[in-house]
């Protein structure tokens, strides 16, 4: 079973269901505090950052340690480049790539008798 649960706007605290007090402004907009004392110093007009106890005030001076060792690193990514090839011009490698396996297979095979045949004298 999946509680909701939600932040009270003035703390930042976790709010239950059932628990917290609900105040609707007159433009209808709602606020959920999580207790008398966050009601009572919103309606007081404090700000919620001066005060060491709420979660904005934490926030702002780096006092979730726990909060931080969470942050999800980014992977380098590695961006591609081309490399030129000596001594090979467009066409030459426009041409290999269209060359049929066979033909591949055949130059291959000349290559690796001619390497061997120097190889074995």
């Amino acid at each position: 079973m999946v509680l909701k649960t939600e932040l009270c706007r003035f703390s930042g605290a976790k709010i239950y269901p059932g628990k917290g007090i609900r105040f609707v402004r007159g433009d209808s907009q709602v606020f959920l505090f999580a207790n008398s004392k966050c009601k009572r110093y919103f309606h007081n007009r404090l700000k919620p950052s001066k005060l060491t106890w709420t979660a904005m005030y934490r926030k702002q001076h780096k006092k979730d340690i726990a909060q931080e060792a969470v942050k999800k690193r980014r992977r380098a990514t590695k961006k591609p480049y081309s490399r030129s090839i000596v001594g090979a011009t467009l066409e030459v490698i426009q041409k290999k790539r269209t060359e049929k396996p066979e033909v591949r297979d055949a130059a291959r095979e000349a290559q690796l008798r001619c390497v061997f045949g120097v190889l074995s004298v």
